[in-house]
């Protein structure tokens, strides 16, 4: 609501642009008289902060243990996450426990405090993808008409445990329809980073996710998490930093990673190309015993630097000149306690 100040046909107020993402957006000014409404373009430029999640879980609807109410009051309460989605196998879902899942995320959700968001685990013999916020329980069986449904229904999606990645999604063959709406891939242990990298070098733009896959009553508590970058905590926001690939995988639960390629957030694509690539990596973690034991520098899927800092807190900066061509960088972080984490990726053309 805006204030009169001074002028009697002047009016000011105040609006928290971190709840909506960065970049252009519209303002609209709403009158008692419609004749005077306006909107202006404006540019919304925050700092990214980074909120921890869970993006896999079960209730008794599919495979795991009592109901969807419980489990986001348990996310929020117990768990202490800001993001939490419920992904329940679809296949076992009828339409009123869809409903039910979505009312139990709509009434726990609260922008500036926890984000709950709808979701579907579309489960298959050919592998298992999360869905984020579909609006529909009902997809298309085989998985060329999944890509093409959820590219036109402009979903985020995710590879969920896929292994090392041959067995899955036929070897994770690339579809160019389907890299429009999968994003994300689970990725917790050495295996599923073969699968990680696997992708990357078919030509998926994926990041990396830590979700748990609960099955137990103890959601958002057990041994992974994602940290997601956004201005804000607001559904808003959480769509668009997952649509963006604006995450990371983490298997330490307040360990915050940032990573920039000349100055372009991870998970995004430079589309000018570049002659040399600047690198910058920041990893806090506010437990002074959870040391940084090392940072690998990934090029193409091989790591290229290595980083031993030994301490809790760090800032690396590297700058090179890569072959020319097209190549992807990512980093994956190792502690002392073996606990670890992967950033995605940033994409780039070397001239």
């Amino acid at each position: 609501k805006l204030e009169q100040v001074g002028d009697p046909n002047e009016r000011a107020g105040r609006i928290n642009s971190r709840m909506v993402p960065n970049g252009g957006q519209k303002l609209i000014v709403k009158t008692t008289n419609k004749r005077s409404d306006v909107a202006v373009d404006v540019t919304v430029e925050n700092q990214l902060r980074i909120y921890f999640s869970d993006l896999h879980s079960h209730t008794g609807y599919s495979d795991g243990h009592l109901l969807p109410v419980v489990a986001h009051d348990y996310a929020r309460k117990v768990a202490k996450l800001d993001v939490f989605v419920l992904t329940d196998h679809l296949e076992y879902v009828d339409d009123t426990e869809w409903l039910d899942m979505r009312e139990a995320a709509w009434d726990t959700s609260e922008d500036g405090k926890f984000v709950s968001i709808p979701g579907l685990e579309w489960t298959k013999k050919i592998g298992h993808i999360n869905i984020f916020d579909p609006k529909t329980n009902s997809w298309p069986f085989d998985l060329n008409g999944f890509y093409k449904a959820a590219a036109e229904a402009r979903v985020t999606c995710k590879f969920n445990h896929p292994g090392n990645g041959e067995k899955v999604f036929r070897g994770l063959e690339y579809s160019e329809i389907g890299d429009k709406s999968l994003q994300l891939m689970e990725v917790r242990r050495p295996e599923e980073e073969k699968a990680y990298i696997r992708a990357l070098e078919l030509g998926w733009h994926i990041a990396p996710d830590g979700s748990d896959d609960t099955h137990g009553p103890n959601w958002g508590t057990r041994f992974a998490w994602s940290g997601i970058l956004a201005p804000g905590l607001s559904k808003r926001n959480i769509l668009d930093a997952l649509k963006n690939r604006h995450c990371y995988s983490t298997l330490d639960r307040n360990c915050k990673l940032r990573f920039k390629v000349n100055d372009a957030t991870m998970g995004e694509i430079i589309a000018e190309a570049v002659s040399n690539v600047k690198v910058m990596v920041a990893v806090d973690d506010p437990d002074e015993g959870d040391l940084i034991d090392k940072i690998e520098l990934f090029e193409d899927g091989a790591v290229i630097q290595t980083d031993e800092p030994h301490s809790n807190s760090r800032r690396w900066r590297t700058t090179f000149k890569p072959e020319p061509g097209e190549h992807y960088y990512f980093v994956k972080v190792t502690q002392k306690d073996e606990n670890l984490m992967w950033s995605a990726p940033v994409w780039v053309t070397v001239e």
